[in-house]
């Protein structure tokens, strides 16, 4: 193995600790047999030919008590989403627009600022990109629940925005039966946009896709159904039927997009563009505040996961060290 490739083999391995024991580990050989070799390196060099104005969706938001209220989302997904979206702006000029079910777009908005991008419209960031001095910029956009307004929505918005890239992270997929599912196999489609047909037709359009899930129910995952079916509880019943190009398994998917900007950080020898553990603790300490919960709890707390903010700037320090020893 070159030794460039061990950093980002190293990057892979941190975030698929299965700190949770779900069995997402179970997933990390099928996933990389995918693209023959490293997950984080296969989904940066995605990303990495990215110029100014370019835009990139990132799909994310999981409605984890929808049947109580459909505004109820976990702080999986967004935190991640955010500094994902914080790497394109400052490392690219990019233009992130991140897509989230309307119940909870402030929510994430609130996130996503939090992180240090200003959530603006459309026409806002293609003017600040176009100017000489920076500005950290992201567009939040929403999809539809009903299946033929969702199909209009997903066109309407790739017509729109022209992606590059779409990234889901912590999103839930459809699964074999036309229904969403949980952890434990329970449908939980209520209140849901289907935000699924927005990787579906960039596919069809050879748009490269990525995928980040800790689950199994996550799109991306119907690239490994057999893995999910075989190593994770509920499996066979709760696959996610989308596949995407890269699927990145994380022991909470957070963890994959600070795999994704790792990797870039170092394809583009910036370290600027890698989390940092200091930032990691603030992002969870304000999630309560932003109305994102603990998704094994169902709390406003500052845990991610049922995991103290330790474990997590933890696997942050490690990504971090890893970014540093290869850009020594």
């Amino acid at each position: 193995m070159p030794k460039d490739n061990v950093f980002f083999d190293l990057i892979d391995r941190i975030v698929c600790l299965d700190v949770g024991g779900r069995g997402v580990a179970g997933l990390f050989e099928p996933a990389r047999a995918l693209v023959n070799g490293s997950l984080s390196l296969a989904a940066a060099n995605q990303l990495a030919q990215l110029q100014s104005g370019d835009t990139v969706f990132i799909i994310t938001g999981s409605l984890t008590r929808a049947s109580v209220s459909p505004e109820i989302a976990e702080n999986d997904g967004p935190i991640g989403s955010a500094v994902l979206a914080r790497a394109l702006s400052q490392g690219f000029n990019a233009i992130p627009v991140i897509i989230v079910d309307a119940s909870i777009c402030n929510r994430v908005a609130k996130m996503v600022e939090f992180s240090g991008l200003n959530v603006v419209s459309y026409e806002q960031a293609k003017a600040a990109t176009s100017l000489p001095r920076f500005t950290g910029i992201a567009v939040m956009e929403n999809g539809a629940i009903e299946d033929e307004a969702a199909r209009q929505v997903a066109t309407n918005l790739l017509d729109i925005y022209a992606p590059k890239a779409v990234v889901a992270c912590e999103r839930a997929g459809i699964s074999a039966d036309g229904t969403y599912r949980n952890a434990l196999g329970q449908d939980y489609s209520e209140g849901r946009e289907k935000l699924d047909y927005i990787v579906e037709f960039a596919s069809k359009r050879g748009l490269p896709t990525i995928g980040i899930g800790d689950g199994g129910n996550e799109i991306g995952m119907g690239a490994v159904k057999e893995a999910v079916a075989t190593h994770i509880p509920h499996g066979e019943v709760l696959c996610a039927e989308m596949a995407t190009d890269v699927l990145i398994p994380a022991g909470v998917s957070n963890w994959g997009c600070y795999a994704v900007a790792a990797a870039l950080a170092i394809l583009k020898k910036n370290p600027k563009l890698a989390h940092t553990p200091e930032a990691e603790r603030r992002l969870l300490d304000f999630s309560p505040a932003a109305g994102l919960v603990d998704g094994m709890s169902g709390m406003l707390d500052a845990t991610g996961d049922g995991m103290h903010p330790d474990v997590h700037a933890s696997v942050v320090e490690l990504l971090s060290q890893t970014v540093r020893r290869a850009l020594s």
